[in-house]
């Protein structure tokens, strides 16, 4: 089944804020939030824990899937908001979301959404800064949270050097991010931003598991034999598209900017901005572009 939708998924296991930046809500005895969506979306966040919880303060984590804007930006509003709220992500990560300029190109990304989310930000200061990681994770950690949830971590670079993905044992769900591909007006749009190779090897480690839900980065949440299916063609979509960046390369001659240009005006819908706005279009785009430019 293919579900585009927030609230509950199964029995202690929420979708929280929009279905195109959803963070999911893990209601242990100590409950974790992962990722936390771009900063405007901050507020929505925040209501919809006091909803499932009823005290904010019951929030224990956030763990992030990787360290991009849409990823991590309501961590500073969230941590602001909630008592005692710690972040969890990968030691690549933390670097990253101390870093100056990471955190100034983080800015300048947010203030798309923060134009137009205004009026649900309800004057509320969401403001991105740096943000500290007080927690560590690494690949084979299994953390309990009591009452038989458990988080399994998982090491999966190839869309950012950063990524990792979450297993929940209890219900066989799986947090991955943008290991696997998102679906696109085309299909499904692979996200090899860092490592090609990589990538396919963290699809290839996720398509191990045993998967009922899989609850996607932007606007999906997948069950039962669709969970497989989407990871074998998240597998094959980064075969073919890693065809047609070379095949581009050739006919202009290495020229990566044409190249970028080409898919762009292909790929790129408007319609889709809430998801990816023009700019963060661009950004992964050349970085997918360089990936395959800097192997042949």
């Amino acid at each position: 089944m293919i579900l585009e939708q927030t609230g509950k998924i199964c029995d202690g296991f929420y979708s929280t804020g929009y279905h195109f930046m959803p963070a999911f809500l893990m209601i242990s005895k100590t409950p974790v939030l992962f990722d936390a969506g771009v900063t405007a979306i901050g507020p929505k966040y925040l209501e919809d824990i006091k909803t499932y919880l009823g005290d904010t303060d019951r929030l224990g984590y956030i763990f992030l899937t990787h360290s991009h804007f849409d990823h991590c930006g309501a961590c500073p509003f969230l941590k602001r908001k909630i008592k005692g709220l710690k972040i969890a992500a990968s030691a690549r990560a933390a670097r990253v979301l101390e870093k100056p300029s990471a955190v100034e190109l983080m800015r300048t990304l947010s203030s798309t959404f923060e134009k137009t989310f205004k009026d649900i930000m309800g004057g509320e200061d969401v403001s991105f800064n740096s943000v500290a990681v007080d927690l560590i994770l690494k690949d084979g950690d299994e953390l309990d949270y009591g009452g038989g949830w458990k988080v399994r971590v998982i090491e999966t670079p190839g869309h950012t050097k950063d990524s990792l993905s979450f297993y929940i044992p209890r219900i066989k769900a799986l947090i991955a991010g943008e290991a696997v591909g998102v679906y696109n007006h085309h299909g499904i749009q692979p996200e090899f931003s860092s490592s090609y190779i990589d990538y396919m090897a963290s699809l290839e480690k996720l398509a191990t598991l045993d998967i009922d839900i899989l609850a996607m980065a932007h606007v999906h949440i997948l069950t039962g034999d669709d969970v497989r299916k989407h990871i074998r063609d998240s597998i094959e979509s980064a075969v073919s598209f890693k065809g047609r960046i070379e095949n581009y390369l050739d006919m202009f001659s290495g020229d990566s900017e044409r190249v970028v240009e080409t898919i762009f005006r292909e790929d790129h819908d408007e319609t889709q901005a809430l998801r990816q706005d023009k700019k963060s279009f661009l950004l992964n785009l050349n970085a997918k572009v360089r990936v395959i430019a800097e192997k042949k």
